[in-house]
């Protein structure tokens, strides 16, 4: 035979194991404000997001970010770690294009006594005086 429940004693038994998860990982249960305000108080602090992140135009970031959510269809419980994980990513993207910037040393491969002329463009047509040829890169220096 099968015992039938009451629903006052399955929700008495949801009520003590709700209150033992609350006191297993009560920061589960924290409330975080709506979208809307969350977003509110990353624009208002705009300025101290620039002090933190000064390579950056945090205004079209948190547009870029927005548009990103928006396009993807996603939602996020915390706006605000997201918006600075947004920030951090950019940053890092930014800090390694900058050092990523090669320099390039042509010169005469037929005569390597010809003077080498350094270059920050890779397409570069230099002619060499000395022995009247084009110089090629001969070697990439990084940063």
């Amino acid at each position: 035979m099968e015992k039938k429940a009451d629903i006052n004693t399955l929700l008495k038994r949801i009520e003590i194991l709700e209150k033992r998860l609350d006191k297993l990982d009560p920061v589960a249960k924290t409330k975080l404000p709506s979208k809307k305000d969350q977003i509110d108080d990353i624009k208002k602090n705009i300025d101290k997001w620039s002090q933190k992140f000064p390579s950056l135009d945090i205004e079209f970031e948190l547009l870029k970010m927005l548009d990103w959510l928006q396009a993807n269809q996603k939602r996020k419980k915390d706006y605000k770690a997201f918006f600075r994980n947004w920030l951090r990513k950019s940053s890092n993207s930014i800090e390694k294009e900058v050092q990523d910037i090669y320099r390039y040393v042509y010169g005469c491969k037929n005569d390597e006594s010809c003077k080498q002329q350094e270059s920050e463009y890779k397409d570069m047509v230099i002619f060499c005086n000395k022995c009247n040829s084009q110089k090629e890169i001969i070697k990439s220096i990084r940063g």
